[in-house]
């Protein structure tokens, strides 16, 4: 299933460009209330908008293609919209979201650096 992720920024960080989204959690809100009574709840308040569960993704793109990625699933924004929840800094996860992901996308850089110069240039750079 393809989810609609919603944008709440970008960020220039050196070579790469982050992107902090959401989408919608397809997961039950079991993965993160335990009792049945408070399942119960948090399922009407999300019916009614009033909060929201949800996945917070972050990438980092070169150029416009993504490199590196970082995922966040079960996010519970209580009384308000994910895009403040994210913007207040996940319960401190998003700093680390984001290292993440420009870590992936650094090493996948190198990496793609390496097979070009051999692929194109017959240099093996992976001695």
């Amino acid at each position: 299933m393809q989810r609609l992720w919603n944008t709440v920024k970008t960020l220039d960080m050196g070579n790469f460009e982050v992107e902090i989204a959401w989408a919608y959690e397809d997961l039950p809100l079991s993965y993160v209330f335990e009792t049945e009574e408070d399942i119960e709840v948090h399922q009407r308040r999300c019916e009614d908008y009033t909060d929201t569960h949800y996945v917070a993704r972050v990438r980092a793109l070169y150029d416009g293609k993504e490199m590196g990625s970082d995922y966040l699933g079960s996010c519970y924004a209580y009384g308000r919209d994910p895009a403040q929840d994210i913007e207040q800094g996940l319960d401190g996860y998003l700093e680390q979201m984001i290292d993440t992901a420009l870590s992936e996308a650094t090493s996948e850089a190198v990496a793609m650096l390496g097979r070009l110069k051999k692929d194109f240039l017959g240099v093996d750079t992976a001695q």
